[in-house]
């Protein structure tokens, strides 16, 4: 589960748009925390998130460290984060798989002697491409599902917020309400 270390309140910038930067930490099984730094953008459903950048000895220990991130470190990971976006590799991937068949396509019609191995290779072109497009697909969902469970926690937490200030108004309007009680049971025995 992704826990918060650390926001930072100046948007990071870059020509993708303007991004609001948290840094989350997820303790790995031998304890350690691992750190990501994830930007949102202002208003919109989407997190770009980078790989680990650190790994800390405790969630104390990473929100030390990402108060000492520089704006400029901020600026060059979100930069690495946009590199990252599942989409963007892909579509590298796939531009370069469509290159390589359609290559393939001219060989075999330039060559008859060629024609089966260009076919094996348009094939295995195809297989790639369908395994680079699940790829995507779960890489999206997984991101997604991230995203989701970061929001929900944030629910979860504003949530307890909110009762734990409910409960402390209702305490407060009751030591109010019973001490004007008493004032005023002591105002009528006094007559």
């Amino acid at each position: 589960m992704l826990s918060l270390a650390h926001h930072y309140d100046e948007l990071v910038t870059s020509a993708a748009g303007s991004y609001r930067a948290r840094v989350y930490g997820m303790q790995q099984a031998d304890g350690m925390w691992a750190g990501y730094i994830v930007f949102f953008a202002p208003g919109g459903w989407r997190a770009i998130s980078t790989d680990r950048q650190t790994t800390q000895s405790s969630l104390a220990a990473l929100s030390y460290w990402a108060s000492g991130l520089t704006h400029l470190y901020l600026h060059g990971a979100l930069d690495r984060a946009l590199a990252l976006r599942p989409e963007v590799q892909l579509a590298r991937e796939l531009e370069q798989l469509e290159i390589a068949g359609a290559a393939a396509e001219r060989r075999a019609a330039t060559l008859e002697s060629a024609t089966e191995a260009a076919r094996r290779e348009t094939r295995l072109a195809e297989q790639v491409r369908e395994r680079a497009e699940e790829r995507f697909l779960k890489t999206l969902a997984d991101a997604a599902e991230m995203e989701a469970r970061a929001h929900e926690d944030a629910a979860a937490t504003a949530h307890e917020t909110a009762a734990t200030a409910d409960q402390a108004l209702r305490s407060r309007s009751k030591r109010s309400t019973g001490s004007g009680a008493s004032t005023n049971s002591k105002s009528r025995k006094k007559k």
